[in-house]
């Protein structure tokens, strides 16, 4: 919080608690002195009040969305991670999952065609429905991609690549819808395809050892920026490049 608002709200106070006094004293103290809060002492503290809010609001804002942000991606890594590795314990190895041969979105429309949803409805039923809770399947408007709802409002669509791409959605249908604010991107992938070495993963380039690297990738290209938060575990640091 900065000086100036700390001051405000210092004077803030004191012209409530000052309200207070006048405002509550006894009766007879009031008939006799006529002593009150005038009508400018009650617009003065109504007005810094109201600066003080909208000093200070924005940051709490901010902040709330960063938390949520932070325990949305957490709850889903852990439970998909989990969805993967029970799979793998009744189906085998991600690596030995079948897979259709990835599909290309049209440029001009930004729509991908019906056979990638149906490649990842396929690829859903089979190897991770029955590991995950949620509401109901659907296709996406927006993309034609294979989409599930899950039960704490959020969402993830399922787009068949190289590997199969998962991008999630901390809220669903509302808005911003983008990447790196708040949809945010995993694969499934088999670990020789893979750039993490692991069968579920976020979103990483191979280059991106370090965290500044995978910072610079994130800047220019949000569907990284999953690959930088898993690094600080999920946690949105001052430097994240893109609002909430």
């Amino acid at each position: 919080m900065s000086s100036i608002a700390y001051t405000l709200i210092k004077f803030a106070y004191k012209q409530i608690k000052k309200a207070y006094k006048n405002i509550f004293i006894g009766d007879r103290q009031r008939m006799n002195n006529q002593k009150g809060f005038t009508l400018a002492e009650v617009l003065i503290t109504l007005g810094i009040i109201g600066v003080v809010a909208a000093l200070t609001l924005p940051a709490l804002i901010q902040n709330h969305k960063k938390s949520e942000t932070t325990a949305r991606l957490k709850k889903f890594y852990s439970i998909m991670a989990q969805a993967v590795l029970m799979s793998e314990n009744d189906n085998g190895p991600v690596e030995d999952w079948e897979k259709d041969k990835e599909t290309t979105k049209d440029e001009e429309t930004g729509l991908y065609p019906d056979s990638d949803y149906e490649s990842s409805q396929k690829y859903f039923n089979k190897y991770i429905k029955n590991y995950l809770k949620y509401l109901k399947t659907e296709k996406d408007e927006k993309t034609n991609l294979f989409k599930v709802l899950l039960t704490d409002g959020s969402s993830v669509k399922l787009r068949n690549g190289s590997c199969m791409d998962l991008i999630f959605d901390i809220n669903g249908d509302k808005n911003p819808n983008e990447e790196g604010r708040d949809q945010y991107r995993f694969l499934i992938c088999k670990k020789s395809d893979s750039n993490t070495n692991r069968s579920f993963s976020a979103y990483v380039r191979a280059d991106a050892k370090s965290r500044k690297e995978r910072l610079n990738y994130c800047k220019s290209t949000p569907a990284y920026c999953s690959g930088l938060l898993e690094y600080d575990n999920w946690e949105i640091k001052k430097d994240y490049p893109h609002r909430l």
